[in-house]
């Protein structure tokens, strides 16, 4: 039986209906993504059997600050160890929220900035249903990039001959999922108070690499690890060897969500200047 309210089911299908238009106009950059993000996957999983013990001869000789900056790594490196290393904590999760940044200050402020927004609030629909068809496009294109990056990286396992089960490769993916969509919510929050694109990117640019940075410096130096606290990349944990962080996923996925209604909130209430 069919429940949904006729209202209900207007605004779903516009809600779609925005969604699939800016998929559309962004699929060839997801792609490039994708593969990119892919393309380095596998090629750390082919170094690692070349690199994994140059990489423990210079972690045994390290001295024990740069031993904590690298994981605290004790004894063989594993190849969950070596991806975390160089790719899952470093590259993409500071790498793709830019992606989903620029998607959700374009929403609004880049849209006014190109003199598209008036245009699209011509149409007869809420404008809450912009911002759910934002949310709707960043958690797809994310879910579509790191889909490709699974998909590439893993293909390269058989290839390196190396023991790393689909499941845990997924897993500390999909761990990164709420993480980076965060930022894009953050960001669309910000382009519906400011009118330029530029700052509605820049903020969560500066937050994301004082998080990235945080976090480094409270791994190598004693006195700052107090501050780990303070980054979100702390919480993220170590999916790739077994310990998703449940907690922190939902604990991100709640501010995330309350970011979005606090920027349908802003654009219910801007002024749109044309």
């Amino acid at each position: 039986m069919d429940t949904l309210t006729p209202g209900l089911k207007t605004a779903l299908r516009t809600i779609w209906v925005l969604t699939a238009h800016s998929l559309r106009s962004r699929y060839r950059s997801l792609i490039i993504w994708g593969v990119a993000l892919g393309g380095l996957g596998a090629l750390y999983v082919a170094l690692y059997p070349a690199m994994s013990n140059l990489l423990q001869q210079y972690l045994e000789q390290a001295p024990e600050n740069m031993q904590r900056f690298m994981g605290g790594v004790q004894g063989n490196i594993t190849i969950q160890q070596w991806l975390e290393i160089e790719f899952l904590n470093v590259l993409v999760p500071v790498a793709l929220p830019f992606l989903i940044v620029t998607l959700g200050a374009r929403t609004i402020a880049g849209s006014e900035e190109r003199k598209t927004l008036d245009l699209l609030l011509s149409n007869p629909f809420p404008r809450w249903q912009i911002i759910a068809g934002a949310l709707a496009t960043m958690g797809i294109s994310l879910a579509a990039v790191l889909a490709m990056t699974w998909i590439f990286t893993y293909a390269a396992v058989p290839i390196a001959g190396v023991d790393l089960g689909p499941g845990v490769l997924a897993s500390a993916l999909a761990a990164l999922w709420p993480f980076c969509l965060l930022f894009g919510a953050l960001a669309l929050l910000l382009s519906a108070f400011v009118r330029r694109n530029v700052f509605a990117i820049t903020i969560p640019a500066v937050i994301l690499v004082a998080t990235y940075v945080i976090n480094s410096l409270a791994q190598a130096t004693e006195s700052m690890r107090p501050l780990r606290f303070v980054s979100l990349l702390y919480y993220i944990g170590h999916p790739i060897q077994g310990d998703f962080p449940w907690i922190a996923v939902l604990a991100v996925l709640a501010g995330t969500l309350a970011l979005f209604v606090l920027a349908m909130g802003a654009f219910a209430k801007r002024d749109v200047f044309t």
